[in-house]
């Protein structure tokens, strides 16, 4: 099914234990996480993002921005299955990846949206229920993501204005840590001199001590401030002073 589609464009799509392919889905597929995937499944999981990401995930190096992506680490077994479905369906449903919500759609482009299977394979196309795009992305928790990853859009957006592929292993393991380890950035930011480099408020000092949204949107401004903008996060005047002084 090639058909492009808009975000007020209809199409029918119905998932349920009914359906013979049920689960189907969830086999022999590369399902990359969102930072924000993470950070909500190692919550569910009752894991450190450390734990997590050991435990679940395979981490990859893309071959045209050289940064990690990471991936979720699928059973050794025939099918290569997600390690959290069941008969009954998902075990992490309400925190599932952003890829699982978009199902069947993928994003072809910005607003441009097409289907990422057919009829032969996923029976719920078949099925009479009617959704608007927009619709599907509010009932599926899409909007949630954009909300929460905007800053991770917008690097994103920014990294690949640069045309220019790191090869710095530190900038990698930077970006994977402010990115996908959480726990670890925020030991980063605590025990490093990093509040002691820039001027962040106090009142976000406080909240990212147990927010991890926060934290997550503060990784994602430190990454854009070493690669991108220099204006993404403000230097202590001192700091600069000192580095006047030599």
């Amino acid at each position: 099914m090639k058909e492009t589609l808009a975000a007020g464009d209809k199409f029918k799509f119905s998932c349920h234990k009914g359906l013979s392919c049920f689960g189907q889905c969830c086999r022999n597929v590369n399902i990359f996480l969102t930072p924000y995937d993470v950070l909500r499944l190692k919550n569910r999981l009752e894991l450190s993002s450390e734990e997590f990401l050991k435990k679940h995930t395979t981490t990859l190096i893309s071959q045209i921005s050289g940064l990690p992506v990471v991936a979720l680490k699928m059973q050794d077994d025939e099918n290569r299955s997600c390690p959290f479905i069941t008969p009954e369906g998902c075990l992490v449903y309400t925190d599932r990846p952003w890829s699982c919500r978009m199902y069947p759609l993928d994003m072809e482009s910005e607003e441009k949206y097409n289907f990422i299977t057919d009829r032969s394979f996923c029976l719920g196309l078949n099925e009479n229920q009617e959704w608007v795009v927009n619709e599907w992305f509010l009932d599926q928790g899409i909007n949630d993501y954009e909300d929460k990853e905007a800053l991770f859009k917008e690097l994103s957006a920014n990294i690949k204005l640069l045309r220019q592929k790191v090869e710095n292993d530190k900038i990698v393991q930077m970006f994977h840590m402010a990115c996908y380890d959480l726990d670890k950035f925020r030991r980063f930011v605590f025990e490093s001199r990093f509040l002691d480099t820039f001027d962040i408020e106090q009142e976000v000092v406080e909240k990212i001590k147990t927010d991890e949204l926060e934290l997550m949107k503060l990784g994602f401004k430190w990454i854009n401030f070493g690669m991108v903008d220099k204006k993404a996060l403000k230097i202590k005047d001192e700091v600069l002073q000192d580095k006047k002084r030599g």
